[in-house]
């Protein structure tokens, strides 16, 4: 039994010595272990920058090529008092009016307040119920007809007379005009009276 003593007194001996040393180790000279701070958080990624969005080219908008201007009126006849004309420039303002002849013309006039009385021998009755003034383009080639003129006068003068009884407001004719392609082309006088 001795050896088992002697080879357990060696072994705990040992284990003395080893503990104690350990102990003695660490308390003395403790073991140099590098000091590592806590993993620092990764740095905060920056806000993400906002992508602009593409700004939008404006789409360029066909400017309508200008509309050539209406015509003051259109093609065909019309019946109106003169009232002005420019002819150092072309143009003609007229007041449009409606014509009635023979039995209309009676009718009309009575139901504008005439006497039957009065109305009854009209052929023709002009009713002017709109004082609009329109001014138009004379053509280059227009043809001027007067009651009572000369049919051989130059344009000039026919145009001059025409002038003469816009601005005397004593002629109670009225004319006929043609307009094709927004100019007047023929101006025909055209009796309002009876004629005796």
């Amino acid at each position: 039994m001795r050896p088992v003593r002697i080879i357990t007194a060696v072994i705990f001996a040992a284990a003395i010595a080893v503990t104690g040393c350990a102990a003695h180790s660490t308390a003395v000279n403790p073991p140099v272990t590098p000091v590592v701070d806590a993993p620092a958080p990764p740095a905060p990624n920056p806000a993400p920058k906002p992508i602009p969005l593409p700004v939008p080219k404006p789409i360029p908008v066909p400017t309508p090529a200008r509309a050539p201007k209406a015509p003051v009126l259109a093609d065909g006849h019309y019946d109106a008092y003169v009232r002005q004309v420019d002819s150092g420039r072309d143009r003609l303002v007229v007041d449009l009016v409606q014509v009635f002849h023979d039995q209309a013309a009676v009718n009309e006039a009575i139901a504008d307040g005439q006497s039957r009385d009065a109305a009854q021998y009209l052929s023709t009755y002009v009713r002017n119920e709109n004082p609009r003034l329109r001014t138009l383009t004379l053509a280059g080639n227009v043809r001027v007809e007067l009651l009572g003129g000369d049919c051989e006068a130059p344009l000039s003068h026919k145009l001059s007379e025409l002038a003469a009884h816009a601005r005397s407001g004593a002629n109670s004719n009225y004319y006929a005009l043609t307009v094709t392609g927004g100019a007047v082309q023929r101006i025909q006088e055209l009796r309002t009276g009876n004629a005796c």
